[in-house]
């Protein structure tokens, strides 16, 4: 397995901040490199970090041993009149592969284009957006046991999938590599739309198909997001869930706050507290929050991953102020 020392982990990262490095640093290109790092390289570490396309996770400090994953795979593992089974390789990028079933005609996961990251942090985060989430589709995960080096396949249930959440953020935190995840996809070109903000984006389409289901999200998150060669993580925050007595004495105070029904719960707009707080475009020397889209986060040049962690804390302790709201985030912080 192929390792160097003192790798910079910042342009690893679509943050891209400074001020923190690797002292050891791998490439895992094989399932024999990923049971190396996992029986041989992990347990001897006093702390170490898996990166895939470094789209969900911040970076502040030094890391005794990293690794990126690299192993690949795209290929049916079965195929009938209107079902297709994908066995995809942790180290796939996401977006891609989308890219790919809606070429192919496979329904499913046309939503959830240009979701940056690879295929291995898809189960963890349970990806999500615009009606469609990785659970709808999964049917196992592969991996590697840490220190054992066991190769376990972990039904859909037993990936205990939540809202942005899997039993591989509890669990099996710090103890399973993912080598590989199966989904299976439906083979049709119409398109199941039940979004309200993707179907107002699709008005004047009498019959979306998923291409232009897909189409219609790239262009939404293209106008949401920031351009590449600025930092950022995408959405820094999840949207909050409160019970339904806490939302409607929200609604009461506020009521144009954005409130959407959640498996007998309330999800609330993360970006729109955020918002009311006055920090939407606000700049903090490097440091910023996009002015197109207050859940995003931004490295504007030459940030370090401590300042975007400060920035975040002054606003989940404005929004804690003025709504009482715990923010909870999205991004991987190490």
């Amino acid at each position: 397995m192929r390792f160097q020392q003192n790798v910079d982990l910042g342009p690893l990262t679509t943050f891209r901040t400074r001020g923190a490095v690797a002292r050891r640093f791998y490439w895992i290109e094989s399932e024999r490199d990923a049971l190396e790092f996992a029986t041989a390289v992990v347990p001897v570490a006093s702390d170490w970090l898996l990166l895939g396309g470094g789209s969900n996770v911040l970076p502040t400090r030094t890391i005794e041993v990293a690794a990126l994953m690299r192993l690949h795979d795209r290929s049916v593992v079965e195929e009938g009149a209107n079902i297709v089974t994908v066995r995809l390789g942790a180290g796939e990028r996401w977006h891609e592969c989308v890219e790919w079933a809606v070429s192919e005609g496979w329904a499913g996961i046309e939503a959830l284009a240009l979701i940056p990251g690879t295929v291995g942090a898809a189960p963890i985060q349970n990806i999500g957006a615009y009606g469609q989430q990785l659970s709808d589709v999964c049917l196992w995960v592969e991996g590697i046991e840490i220190p054992s080096g066991q190769l376990r396949t972990l039904t859909a249930d037993e990936c205990r999938f939540g809202y942005r959440d899997s039993i591989f953020k509890h669990d099996l935190a710090g103890t399973f590599i993912i080598t590989a995840v199966t989904i299976r996809l439906e083979k049709r070109r119409e398109a199941a739309v039940a979004y309200p903000e993707l179907a107002r984006a699709l008005d004047g389409v009498a019959t979306p198909t998923i291409s232009d289901v897909f189409e219609c999200v790239v262009r939404l998150r293209q106008r949401k997001l920031p351009p590449p060669e600025v930092g950022s993580a995408g959405s820094f925050f999840k949207n909050p869930i409160v019970p339904l007595p806490v939302a409607a004495s929200l609604a009461e105070r506020y009521p144009t706050m954005p409130q959407f029904p959640f498996n007998g719960a309330v999800k609330l707009s993360a970006g729109w507290l955020i918002e009311q707080c006055g920090f939407k475009g606000v700049r903090r020397g490097d440091v910023g929050v996009y002015d197109r889209h207050a859940l995003v986060l931004v490295n504007w040049g030459t940030a370090q991953g401590t300042e975007v962690v400060r920035l975040a804390a002054e606003i989940k302790d404005a929004v804690r102020a003025r709504f009482g709201i715990e923010l909870e985030e999205e991004v991987i912080i190490v």
